[in-house]
């Protein structure tokens, strides 16, 4: 039996002397695939065996295992080798994502995955923003997306300070907050707006906003430390990422 899917490497592992075995996400979860020969130099399928490939993959199924038969390129997101934080950022999103995805149906994280790996690729957007973007909308497409509509006590839709509690996934205005816990965060009027619009906007628009380097990095402190409260999920290569981040900063400091 042959199936066509589109879908994109999240994993690539060796396996005997010429094979691959590649977790290829798509719009119906995470295929496991066996490439057979695809590490030699003649394979001419082999850079659609490698990390991050997104291409068209005809597969032979038999039983519960699929194989490789023929496949052609859409996207080999070349960009991102030219930038090695880039790179590790690509990679931080595989990681979540072969860790939290299913062999359910999740067109919605196919479509944010290449989104995200476009921007990578092409240096268009700030890599602290475009981490942001995937964790907090990745949280909402698994059914965990904070309420973000107004403050829980007084309705007050926009405050200059609001306290997101992380546990419960809401926030206080500031004035309506009597006392805080280690779980949660204050944030300004700016993060609240862009944590609104990543939750919230329709796809088209999820990428288009601004922000200064300052609300950036509190931004990035809250999604970060929500989807890790949420999924229960820490990740090496987000930790690699941080290192590089920190010796050298983003040549971006906004959207266009």
């Amino acid at each position: 039996m042959l199936l066509t899917v589109k879908g994109l490497v999240i994993r690539e592992t060796a396996y005997g002397e010429s094979d691959k075995i590649v977790d290829l996400l798509t719009e119906n979860g995470v295929l496991t695939v066996r490439a057979r020969g695809v590490r030699k130099s003649s394979s001419k399928y082999a850079a659609l065996a490698q990390l991050f490939a997104y291409g068209e993959y005809c597969l032979r199924q038999s039983g519960e295992r699929f194989f490789l038969d023929s496949a052609v390129p859409i996207s080999l997101f070349y960009g991102l080798r030219n930038d090695l934080e880039a790179l590790a950022l690509a990679s931080y999103f595989a990681e979540l994502t072969q860790r939290i995805a299913t062999a359910q149906s999740q067109p919605q994280l196919l479509r944010l995955f290449l989104h995200c790996l476009h921007y990578l690729s092409e240096h268009t957007r700030p890599l602290p923003l475009l981490k942001s973007i995937f964790e907090l909308r990745l949280v909402s497409e698994m059914g965990m997306m904070p309420d973000v509509l107004c403050c829980r006590v007084c309705c007050s839709y926009l405050p200059q300070k609001a306290v997101m509690r992380l546990q419960e996934g809401y926030f206080l205005c500031k004035d309506c907050c009597e006392e805080t816990t280690p779980q949660d965060m204050t944030v300004s009027v700016g993060t609240l707006r862009a944590i609104r619009h990543i939750a919230l906007a329709d796809f088209d628009r999820l990428f288009h906003f601004r922000m200064g380097a300052a609300e950036q990095k509190e931004l990035g402190n809250f999604t970060e430390r929500y989807l890790i409260l949420r999924l229960e999920i820490r990740c090496k290569t987000l930790q690699f990422y941080h290192a590089l981040a920190a010796q050298e900063p983003s040549p971006c400091e906004g959207t266009t």
